[in-house]
């Protein structure tokens, strides 16, 4: 019988609680989450995006932060490029940006 295949790195990430993805839903949606990861007791929460949704991601971080929690700060940003499997098969390069806001 052959053994479970170990998870990959991104595949580990996405069970992490303290990281907000950020896709198409409204900035406002992934505000709330935020806050309440920090009012949960995180003390750090990572918001990450690609693509187009890099500038939400932005927008997200700088509301939590003006609006809502004026005391978390940001602890570090990190970006970088991913290959991705487009539909014809062919690789694609996409940009990625990992936000940490820190309590």
């Amino acid at each position: 019988m052959e053994e479970a295949q170990k998870p990959t790195t991104s595949q580990e990430a996405r069970k992490d609680p303290n990281v907000i993805y950020i896709g198409k839903k409204s900035v406002m949606g992934y505000v709330l989450a935020v806050v309440t990861q920090f009012n949960g007791g995180a003390k750090e929460v990572y918001i990450k995006a690609r693509g187009k949704s890099i500038s939400r991601a932005v927008d997200v971080a700088e509301i939590v932060r003006n609006r809502f929690l004026p005391d978390a700060k940001v602890g570090n940003i990190s970006i970088n490029t991913e290959e991705m499997d487009s539909e014809d098969g062919s690789k694609t390069k996409v940009s990625v940006i990992e936000i940490k806001l820190v309590k």
